[in-house]
């Protein structure tokens, strides 16, 4: 699958979901979400194929919430990209407009 839809199918993964991807990472970057191993490492077979670790899933889920202000699918997931890539918020957070604000 994409990246960009491993972003939002993640609310619908199981506890304890990560999603792994190639880098670099942007929309269409292939991924997988899959279950930590018991020792809470990305299990080896999926490192194997070329993935890393992006980001758990309640941590997607966490961000998204974070950029609801944010109105396109792609800037929610721009956020979330540069989020895995720093541990940071982007510069443009600030930059854009509430959904509330937009719709006075």
């Amino acid at each position: 699958m994409k990246l960009l839809d491993a972003i939002f199918l993640s609310a619908q993964m199981p506890e304890d979901s990560v999603i792994c991807a190639r880098e670099p990472f942007h929309q269409s970057t292939e991924a997988v979400i899959v279950q930590f191993a018991e020792d809470f490492s990305i299990p080896p077979q999926v490192t194997q194929e070329g993935y890393v670790y992006f980001l758990e899933t309640d941590g997607v889920s966490e961000l998204l919430e974070i950029s609801q202000k944010r109105n396109s699918r792609e800037t929610k997931a721009e956020f979330v990209f540069y989020y895995a890539s720093w541990d940071a918020y982007p510069a443009f957070y600030n930059d854009l407009e509430d959904v509330a604000t937009q719709s006075q």
